[in-house]
């Protein structure tokens, strides 16, 4: 998944207008939650079949850090 396409998940998950988020968004800024963590690895097993470790999510800050999870993901599998 390139990371033009972790981003407009991102936007799809919290439900934004296409565009708004970058990589170097806060997720605190973008009210990114719990609920989001969840329907983010969800989508990322489903999309691609890799698994986002849960805890590894919860310390991301930022998009990149989650793009950057996913990028790991993807070359464990």
């Amino acid at each position: 998944m390139d990371h033009s396409a972790v981003i407009a998940l991102v936007e799809e998950i919290l439900e934004v207008e296409a565009g708004t988020v970058s990589a170097a968004d806060s997720l605190a800024e973008l009210d990114w939650d719990s609920l989001s963590n969840l329907s983010f690895i969800a989508e990322v097993d489903a999309r691609l079949g890799v698994s986002i470790d849960a805890s590894e999510l919860s310390a991301a800050t930022t998009v990149s850090d989650i793009i950057g999870l996913v990028d790991h993901a993807v070359d464990r599998a």
